[in-house]
């Protein structure tokens, strides 16, 4: 099983992730969360777009991740390297190594004001609903890749390992930006240990405040962790507004201004009164 999933990785990923689009389109056709306020055609054609300019961004490396490792895996070096270490071991501490690093990279492009402006192309969606999950800036897709990569070069992660979190990393995304209202009671389970939509979209509010809370990927232990944990926005999932305030044309629709948005002269923020205890965050 392992080397099949190693010999066909990006067909695995892809089936994967196409699978995990439909269950979550339907949800989010039966069961909405609430309702969009822009047109769907014109917004997930511009987000499929940017998907596009990921894809032709990620094709600029040699390698993959799985393959790094594996190649890494035959070096004497590597902090997971250690042959007395049990396998499932090294999976568990690879699997939440590989997610803290997303989730503090995930910190700096909040805290860094340049990488922000590459950032805010994905929270500049109007609305929120699974197709923001690919809504990122090829930009963006570089650096979380060198990053990415070069952890992979330092750790030396099971193989396996770094192609499950990638696997996972995308169906999550779409799942965890899904405009899906689930019963409060399984929202409340899923918490304890994964990113629910009720979680990641108080990170989409329009508040300043509470964009820089709930940071996850996979894993809340993170926020938990660190506290940047927000349980609810202030105005309530039903009030809370989606988007950037500053950002509120139908520009942020157009993907060849959403490629040219990091380098462009944009409005700044309006100041908001703090609503809650985490630190804003400022930007320029």
């Amino acid at each position: 099983m392992e080397q099949y999933l190693l010999s066909h990785e990006v067909r695995v990923a892809w089936l994967l992730f196409v699978g995990v689009f439909f269950v979550v389109g339907l949800l989010e056709t039966f069961l909405p969360r609430k309702k969009l306020g822009q047109p769907d055609a014109r917004r997930w054609a511009g987000n499929g777009l940017l998907t596009v300019s990921q894809i032709a961004v990620t094709a600029l490396f040699p390698f993959s991740a799985a393959a790094l490792a594996v190649t890494v895996s035959r070096s004497p070096y590597g902090l997971l390297n250690g042959p007395r270490t049990p396998y499932a071991v090294r999976f568990l501490i690879a699997a939440m190594a590989l997610d803290l690093l997303r989730y503090l990279i995930h910190r700096m492009f909040h805290r860094i004001p340049a990488l922000w402006r590459v950032h805010q192309v994905h929270h500049s969606d109007p609305d929120f609903d699974l197709t923001t999950g690919v809504r990122t800036h090829p930009g963006e897709i570089l650096v979380v890749q060198a990053s990415y990569l070069a952890a992979v070069a330092l750790i030396a992660p099971p193989a396996l390992a770094v192609v499950a979190v990638e696997c996972l990393t995308g169906m999550q995304s779409l799942f965890s930006h899904a405009n899906v209202r689930l019963p409060q009671w399984l929202d409340k389970l899923l918490r304890c240990f994964m990113v629910t939509p009720d979680i990641h979209r108080i990170h989409h509010s329009a508040d300043i405040v509470e964009q820089n809370t709930n940071f996850g990927f996979l894993f809340p232990f993170w926020d938990y962790l660190f506290r940047t944990y927000r349980p609810q926005p202030a105005l309530g999932h039903d009030r809370m507004g989606i988007g950037l305030e500053e950002l509120r044309d139908r520009q942020t629709m157009n993907p060849l201004y959403l490629l040219a948005m990091p380098f462009l002269r944009l409005p700044s923020p309006p100041i908001n009164e703090p609503q809650s205890t985490a630190t804003p965050v400022i930007r320029s």
